[in-house]
């Protein structure tokens, strides 16, 4: 009977042994499941709150450049002209000030108030990011340009560098610049909205709203003006984006700044050709905005002139820029011929001519 037993117990054991290196494999290739698991969980998450992070500043960034124009905007009108119109921007973005007076509606739409909710998104997920003081963010990480991308169009071109996120065991989640690569750029079309110069230089008694002509961009690429289109555009109130050699045309932030600089000009026009290159715009479009300003069809300008003590100018270009400099200010006038055919008698000088008719 003891035989027996010892050979029925010998059985069990040596049937029992391919089971428990069965178990012993299942359990190891489980474990190793579970921990594959864990690790593709915990990169993809990292991978998420990257992506999340970036996409979450791409909202920031478009809401702050909306509010931040129109509150721009309302002060020239209200104030009058600023100094520098790209850095004003800048500021209202970053710290929602204007020559740091703090501008209320900026308060909650700030690119230091977003880095402040970050830090405390990431703190309440064991994470943590350096820097973690806001002011040293957008002293020292922080990378910002605002300059037309056109006639017609404002930009803001981002970058945040070197910060290093790390989870709660030290472990490094991410580290370098948001994007990885180039800029994140964001697109404002000011269609739509007052033109500042025009309301402060007439000091509120008369306002135009940018609208782009039928031809926004005139030019042998595009094609030019006829003088019935032309005289559509004076009855229109609406806006062409031109460039010139001899007559400088001022930009959006020009506008804002109430004077045009040679210099100032070319440095916004040489942003703006480096802003389209990055976004793929390969024929450079021109960031010069201009209206014509006729008051013999226009009874509103007039009588807002007169108020101003103005009168209508008989030989200066219809520009609307050199117009009211000539007439509100007393600058020298451009002066201009009246074009043949025209029914309302608008008046150009040569180079606008050019421009805007062709050769």
């Amino acid at each position: 009977m003891k035989h027996r037993a010892f050979l029925l117990n010998t059985t069990i054991l040596l049937l029992m042994i391919p089971l428990l290196l069965l178990l012993a494999t299942y359990e190891s290739a489980s474990s190793s499941i579970i921990f594959a698991q864990n690790e593709r969980t915990q990169v993809e998450r990292e991978y998420f709150d990257i992506l999340g992070m970036q996409e979450d500043l791409r909202n920031a960034i478009d809401l702050s450049m909306k509010k931040s124009y129109l509150t721009m905007t309302e002060y020239v009108i209200s104030n009058g002209f600023v100094n520098d119109a790209s850095e004003t921007m800048e500021d209202l973005i970053v710290y929602g000030e204007i020559n740091g007076v703090k501008q209320t509606e900026l308060n909650k739409f700030t690119l230091k108030y977003w880095f402040g909710n970050v830090v405390t998104y990431l703190q309440a997920q064991g994470m943590t990011i350096t820097p973690n003081d806001p002011d040293e963010f957008v002293s020292n990480h922080l990378e910002i340009t605002v300059a037309p991308l056109d006639s017609f169009h404002l930009a803001v071109r981002v970058k945040i560098k070197d910060i290093t996120i790390q989870d709660s065991s030290g472990k490094v989640v991410y580290q370098g610049d948001l994007p990885q690569s180039g800029y994140m750029y964001s697109i404002l079309s000011i269609s739509g909205v007052e033109d500042p110069y025009i309301a402060r230089k007439l000091n509120g008694l008369y306002t135009r709203v940018i609208e782009p002509c039928r031809i926004p961009f005139p030019s042998s690429e595009y094609g030019f003006y006829n003088v019935s289109e032309l005289d559509n555009a004076a009855l229109d109130q609406c806006y062409i984006g031109v460039d010139g050699d001899n007559v400088i045309y001022p930009s959006i932030l020009e506008r804002f700044e109430g004077n045009i600089n040679y210099q100032t000009h070319e440095h916004y026009l040489s942003l703006a050709h480096e802003f389209q290159r990055d976004l793929g715009i390969k024929t450079p479009l021109p960031i010069g905005l201009a209206t014509l300003t006729v008051p013999s069809v226009d009874n509103v300008l007039l009588e807002a002139l007169k108020s101003l003590g103005g009168t209508p100018l008989p030989s200066s270009t219809n520009i609307d820029y050199y117009y009211l400099q000539c007439a509100i200010d007393g600058s020298p006038c451009l002066t201009g011929v009246p074009v043949p055919g025209s029914e309302y008698g608008i008046i150009l000088d040569s180079a606008s001519s050019d421009a805007i008719l062709g050769p």
